[in-house]
């Protein structure tokens, strides 16, 4: 599967930079597509995982009780994001950094400190990449809203300090897989065997590529595709959920719910009014959701991991 998900992004980079540059239009055109039939199924499947995360510990599962912590939780970080924008970016930008190195990295044995230092530092060296060289397209977006240009002196400083992040999340990855391999060099997975050339080939991509295309190839077809991958298998453990179809029936229903709240919500709040104002509302959506949706990912990874080392 990431054989044929990295042949994807090297295709995106060939038609990009050598068979006909893709428009802006287009780009906005993939990663919305993407975000409808990729991106909302993975998180859509969360009431799923977390009944399963129920079952698997041997508790009883209140869908009452989920919805209210979920949106509890989205509220929560809503409101930081509300009130405390400046901080509430930065705490997105950590918060999903962990979440994407935990998605590729889900096998290693991350539920250290050294081993959530790993998976945090991955997640940085992949935001970086995408956003960072590209900051002529990210700095319009910041600035569609208030706060951001209540804080152009902090997106200056981001936009004069590109390299040096960069650099700075490279460098703590590096170390951070110092330090876990001595700490586990006895520990050697099979799906880790080719993970530092995997890793090197996605960071290829992501570096030549313009943002949206880098975000729609990273977020939208490999971390959501394998997401969902992992969503299925998980759980196709329980036996209410024994074949891929039924799975994919369910996935599909919420999801239909969740773009139904999309569109409501696109439309009333000026969504798709331009193309800037469409990936700045995704990635405002993506900030609001990252906060319960990290947290039902991780129990899964958690219990896949318990599994896998048993």
């Amino acid at each position: 599967m990431r054989i044929i998900l990295l042949f994807v992004g090297f295709a995106m980079l060939f038609m990009h930079h050598y068979i006909q540059r893709i428009s802006v239009e287009s780009q906005f055109l993939a990663f919305a597509t993407g975000i409808l039939f990729l991106g909302i199924p993975h998180g859509a499947a969360d009431l799923l995982v977390a009944n399963q995360n129920a079952n698997n510990d041997k508790e009883r599962f209140s869908m009452p009780f989920f919805f209210l912590n979920y949106l509890g939780r989205l509220m929560g970080f809503g409101a930081i994001l509300w009130f405390f924008p400046l901080i509430g970016n930065i705490l997105f930008i950590f918060l999903a950094a962990y979440h994407f190195g935990e998605t590729d990295l889900h096998h290693f044995k991350t539920d250290t400190f050294i081993g959530k230092f790993l998976v945090t530092s991955y997640g940085l060296v992949i935001l970086s990449i995408i956003l960072m060289p590209n900051f002529a397209e990210v700095r319009p977006i910041l600035l569609l809203f208030k706060a951001g240009s209540d804080n152009l002196v902090f997106i200056n400083w981001l936009d004069s300090h590109r390299i040096g992040l960069i650099l700075s999340s490279i460098f703590l990855f590096l170390l951070s897989s110092a330090i876990y391999y001595l700490k586990n060099k006895n520990i050697v997975f099979p799906e880790n065997k080719f993970f530092s050339i995997q890793f090197l080939l996605i960071l290829v991509i992501l570096y030549n590529l313009p943002m949206v295309l880098g975000f729609t190839f990273y977020f939208v077809i490999w971390h959501s595709t394998l997401s969902l991958k992992n969503i299925t298998s998980y759980l196709r453990e329980n036996s209410s959920f024994n074949t891929a179809n039924r799975v994919f029936r369910q996935i599909v229903f919420y999801s239909l719910l969740a773009i139904g709240g999309i569109l409501i919500f696109g439309f009333t709040g000026f969504m798709f009014i331009n193309n800037n104002a469409i990936m700045a509302y995704s990635f405002l959506g993506l900030a609001v959701l990252t906060a319960p949706h990290m947290q039902v990912m991780h129990d899964m990874y958690h219990k896949i991991r318990l599994n896998h080392n048993a």
